[in-house]
């Protein structure tokens, strides 16, 4: 599916504020009890939001009066790239939390992965345009809910990480926007730093500076540097549920930063351990393609790159020998 392909070109949708939900309502049976507390290991423990969503299956079908069970559900369709499923959730979460004052961190959550979704489906309406215009209105659009969502949880919550972020992205006008915030490259610098005061071993804040260092502060052995942190980290343990997520982007900015190097042998090992997660990830096809006609086996790599074209027409183009 196209919405998975993109997740290279997406690689902004980590955050370490991601942690465990509120209990389970009280009225829950014993069975939704067992069926929460299997997803909620799915998400946290085991990284699997495909698993998740198969212990939760039926139970929203209930006449429900929780707000766990679509709040876990909304989490689950987002790591899985399925936007307009993640927001019918997370909508679901907020009316059942309402004006509960008693819940007011599971409100918080849900406005910021609200804004999440939206940023993600801009994300998804800029890859798969068809045209400049068509994708410069789907997406902004979409960001902006997005924005309007992060004010919101910064109203609430000053020193919420994920939202600083949220908005630190969007002006480093990353690859998967269209040029909307070209421009204030020192404000997102500022929403970076800022989150590193915050929170030091953020791995959200952590693969934003990488990609800051990459592509606008010219200094590519701090991305490098990064990125290994990064994956260090995610071997520790952290990223919770969505390391699964971080996990394939950091192979795809390590195969990137290889091709600079011009080492393609490692290029091809990374863009191979992406693309084992994200089997129809074009640009995954792309890079590996390049790599291989640099490498001497020019018919291997125009296959793949062919096969980029196809998974998407607007795939980026790698430099070629």
């Amino acid at each position: 599916m196209m919405a998975r392909a993109v997740s290279a070109s997406c690689a902004w949708l980590l955050c370490g504020t991601l942690g465990p939900a509120t209990p389970a309502d009280a009225h829950h049976t014993k069975p939704h009890q067992e069926a929460v507390q299997a997803a909620r290991s799915a998400l946290f423990d085991r990284k699997d939001p495909g698993l998740a969503l198969r212990h939760l299956e039926g139970m929203w079908a209930d006449p429900l009066t929780d707000s766990e069970t679509p709040y876990l559900l909304g989490l689950a369709h987002f790591l899985l790239y399925d936007p307009d499923r993640a927001l019918s959730m997370f909508d679901a979460c907020l009316s059942r939390v309402g004006g509960d004052q008693s819940v007011p961190q599971q409100r918080l959550d849900c406005l910021y992965w609200s804004a999440r979704a939206y940023a993600l489906k801009a994300a998804l309406a800029w890859y798969s345009r068809h045209s400049i215009l068509d994708g410069v209105i789907k997406s902004r659009r979409a960001i902006m809910v997005a924005l309007d969502l992060y004010e919101q949880v910064l109203a609430q919550a000053p020193e919420h990480v994920g939202a600083l972020l949220g908005q630190a992205e969007y002006y480093m006008a990353a690859p998967y926007l269209p040029p909307l915030a070209y421009g204030d490259v020192d404000k997102a610098r500022s929403f970076v730093a800022r989150a590193f005061v915050l929170e030091r071993d953020n791995l959200r804040a952590h693969y934003l500076q990488a990609r800051l260092d990459l592509y606008y502060n010219g200094r590519r052995d701090l991305a490098r540097s990064r990125f290994a942190t990064v994956r260090q980290l995610l071997d520790r343990g952290m990223g919770g549920a969505e390391a699964v997520l971080l996990r394939r982007w950091v192979d795809f900015a390590q195969a990137e930063v290889a091709f600079l190097d011009q080492d393609f042998p490692a290029a091809v090992a990374y863009t191979n351990a992406y693309l084992s997660q994200v089997p129809d990830g074009a640009e995954g096809y792309a890079l590996k393609g390049a790599c291989l006609k640099f490498l001497g086996q020019q018919e291997a790599g125009e296959v793949l790159i062919n096969k980029a074209r196809e998974l998407n027409p607007l795939v980026r183009r790698y430099r070629e020998p």
